[in-house]
């Protein structure tokens, strides 16, 4: 509460009482630069106070009423009882006020000025029914009080009676002929009823006012202009805008283009607080135009991005505050989870490494593409990540959040996102809990239609930080709309004019900037390299790992399958000698179970050739094929299929050894390698009596000493199957030629075997 005695504002401004608002705003700038708000606090209020009450019309006229006494007569007492009645308002006495003003009504009910001002105050109180009890009993005693009826229809709005204040406000105009006051409060009612086509002709005729001022003029098509952006008449805003520019050239009065900007400004502030940030920002922009030494009357981006290198440093000292008040960079997780994220990748990317370098398994070449894949993306994230810390410790801000005079700030590290408040269009609190606990607060915001959220711990401080937010909008609204948000203090801090700055994405870069990309793409390059460095050495380390795996393993198939592959030229020596020891002794077994005058001596050199083929090929894999009669199924029974795998395992492995040659039916298994050799066995039928059934043998893979085989047997003899392999095996001199007992091991075959 301010008790001291008002002083005259225009004593205080220093112009004269006759001086346009373009004069008043130009002495005010002029006193503000004298007496900044930092240096000289009590002289900036005193001159933002007598600015605001010079530039609100009606408050200067009251001021100008109450200010107009006589040294004698009745008019100086009245006079001086309306003084009275300010003062107490003002010292916040509002009883004391009323009393003065009842006092003097009582007297003299005809003192219009004394009704008007206690209707005034209650209309800004908001007691609407005593408000208009006071325009009415105004009104009764002079019916053409224009400015009664003015006040009487701002009640009626206040009440939401739009059609009885249309009407308050037609009349304010009829008895107020050349005030303009009742015709842009005609076209405000007449907007807010929808009859927006109505509402601009009441703007347009009152341009045409007796007496209207050149000012006037142009604030009425300012206002016609910013109805027309309201409403989404682009095209007809556009063309108005353009005459607007045409009828103040360049080489108009500067400070009545000045002025119109400051009227541009205005109707863009009562744009954004309709949430219309798109039009207003447009008057902003043609604003400039007008005038372009304003640091705030420019048209805000909605959201901007700005290394923090790229600020003036004067901001940059007001973010260190900031920053030291809020205590943003000694926040733990600013940077501890970068040096915990840091460590985490540096350590996955030296396990990394390890594996590559010492791993033990065989990489063909897509193996080792695979591994520069994973080492560059590794070494790139990580160097990103390193370099993020390194950031992070540098920064003297860390993270936090600030409100600025213009702007909702959000500093991190290095770089800071500005939010004008102007386009703060919704602000919402979800307090978020965990089992019925409070956890923290989201503070949701939309401006202009994009979204940010901001986590506040305490349901206190979110509240607090909302409702700052909320008035610290409304007073950039206010000032704007005034004109005097040049004046504001802080909003030199970061200048508007920085963040035009801004790129198609919203980012203004310092001009030193480094791009992370290069570091990042150096850092997968040495990656890659460190791979390509690894290939031979790990190689190296796979083939002694394989050579000492088969070797300790010591089977024929492991050496095999060693051989088989890539062997190393350091091992592949031994191995070869041990597999060769290893067909020595079936070559021995060999010898040892084919007796010269036996009946399967023949068939040593077929054993031999086999074993020679192992020995030279690497692969000992003997796959035996079945192909029955076309048109005559074979019934699981009696399918030989399995049987002659069995067959020939056991003849190899009695003549070999066990587990020497590998027998399948077309499908073994991947290590065993490519076939060796193929015998294909297809069954046929000849018709005739007797009929018989046919088995042609035939071979394939290596040159052997044996011949391909026509068999022949009674095709109704139960035990053809065993006949045949019997004449197989006595042509090719198998073990067991010569010999009558079966070989086939079929189930009517063992039958009769265990026959008495």
């Amino acid at each position: 509460m301010n008790n001291e005695p008002r002083q005259n504002p225009y004593e205080v401004l220093g112009v004269e009482k006759d001086a346009d608002a373009r004069a008043i705003k130009k002495a005010y700038f002029e006193r503000v630069r004298q007496n900044p708000p930092e240096t000289h606090p009590e002289e900036f209020r005193r001159l933002r106070e007598a600015y605001e009450l010079l530039s609100d019309p009606e408050a200067r006229q009251a001021f100008d009423a109450s200010a107009a006494q006589q040294v004698d007569g009745p008019e100086a007492v009245n006079n001086a009882h309306l003084q009275e009645a300010i003062n107490l308002f003002e010292a916040g006495d509002k009883d004391g006020g009323r009393k003065v003003l009842t006092t003097v009504l009582t007297e003299q009910p005809d003192f219009h000025d004394a009704r008007l001002l206690l209707g005034r105050h209650f209309l800004f109180e908001g007691e609407l029914p005593q408000a208009l009890a006071e325009f009415d009993a105004l009104l009764a005693r002079a019916p053409d009080h224009w400015q009664g009826h003015l006040q009487r229809g701002w009640a009626l709005v206040r009440q939401e009676r739009l059609k009885e204040a249309a009407d308050a406000f037609w009349r304010a105009g009829k008895h107020g002929p050349s005030e303009v006051a009742p015709r842009v409060a005609l076209a405000d009612c007449l907007e807010a009823m929808g009859q927006v086509a109505d509402a601009l002709k009441v703007l347009e005729q009152a341009q045409s006012l007796p007496g209207i001022s050149r000012m006037d003029v142009l604030a009425l098509k300012v206002r016609r202009i910013a109805t027309m952006l309201e409403f989404g008449q682009d095209a007809e805003a556009s063309k108005a805008l353009e005459r607007l520019d045409a009828e103040l050239p360049e080489g108009a009065d500067p400070e009545l283009r000045r002025w119109t900007g400051g009227q541009l400004s205005s109707a863009a502030a009562h744009l954004f607080a309709q949430q219309k940030s798109t039009a207003a920002n447009r008057l902003l922009g043609f604003g400039r135009r007008f005038n372009p030494e304003s640091a705030t009357e420019v048209a805000y981006p909605t959201r901007v991005t700005l290394d923090v290198d790229a600020l003036p440093a004067a901001t940059r000292e007001w973010l260190h505050s900031e920053a030291e008040r809020i205590g943003g960079w000694r926040v733990l997780t600013t940077w501890v989870m970068p040096a915990i994220g840091t460590l985490a990748l540096a350590s996955a990317t030296a396990f990394l490494m390890a594996f590559i370098y010492f791993g033990i398994s065989e990489r063909d070449v897509s193996d080792w593409g695979w591994c520069a894949i994973f080492a560059a993306v590794s070494f790139g994230v990580t160097w990103a990540q390193a370099r993020d810390l390194l950031r992070v410790m540098a920064s003297p801000y860390g993270r936090f959040n600030t409100i600025h005079p213009l702007h909702l700030i959000q500093v991190a590290i290095d770089r800071i996102t500005v939010w004008p408040l102007v386009h703060l269009q919704d602000l919402q609190l979800v307090n978020h809990q965990n089992n019925g606990v409070y956890q923290h607060t989201a503070m949701e915001m939309h401006f202009n239609g994009e979204r940010t959220v901001l986590t506040v711990r305490g349901k206190e401080k979110a509240e607090a930080l909302a409702q700052e937010l909320i008035a610290r909008r409304r007073r950039v609204l206010e000032l704007l709309g005034r004109g005097m948000l040049d004046a504001e203090s802080g909003v030199e801090h970061l200048p508007p004019a920085l963040l035009a700055r801004a790129d198609k994405k919203g980012h203004v870069r310092a001009g030193n900037a480094r791009s992370p990309w290069p570091g990042v793409f150096a850092a997968a390059c040495v990656g890659v390299l460190l791979v390509g460095g690894a290939v031979w050495p790990q190689k190296q380390a796979a083939a002694a790992h394989a050579w000492s795996r088969v070797a300790s393993r010591g089977d024929l198939g492991s050496m095999l399958e060693y051989l088989r592959g890539q062997p190393d030229p350091r091992f592949a020596p031994q191995i070869q000698a041990r597999v060769d020891a290893e067909l020595g002794k079936a070559r021995a077994q060999l010898e040892a179970r084919l007796d010269p005058g036996s009946a399967a001596a023949p068939s040593r050199a077929f054993f031999t050739s086999l074993l020679d083929a192992v020995s030279r090929t690497h692969n000992r894999r003997i796959t035996v094929t079945w192909e029955a009669a076309a048109g005559r199924p074979t019934s699981p029974r009696d399918d030989p299929s399995e049987l002659l795998l069995s067959a020939w395992r056991r003849t190899l492995d009695e003549a070999l050894g066990l587990g020497v040659l590998v027998v399948d039916g077309g499908r073994g298994a991947p290590r065993e390698g490519p076939p060796l050799f193929t015998l294909h066995v297809r069954e046929g039928f000849q018709a005739g009596p007797p009929s018989q059934r046919v088995w042609s043998v035939k071979y394939e893979g290596l040159d052997v000493p044996v011949p391909p085989l026509e068999l022949t047997a009674d095709a109704a003899d139960p035990r053809a199957v065993e006949v045949l392999f019997h004449a197989w095996v006595d042509r090719w001199h198998l073990p067991g030629a010569g010999d009558r007992r079966p070989l086939l091991l079929t189930a009517s075959t063992l039958t009769q075997e265990v026959q008495p």
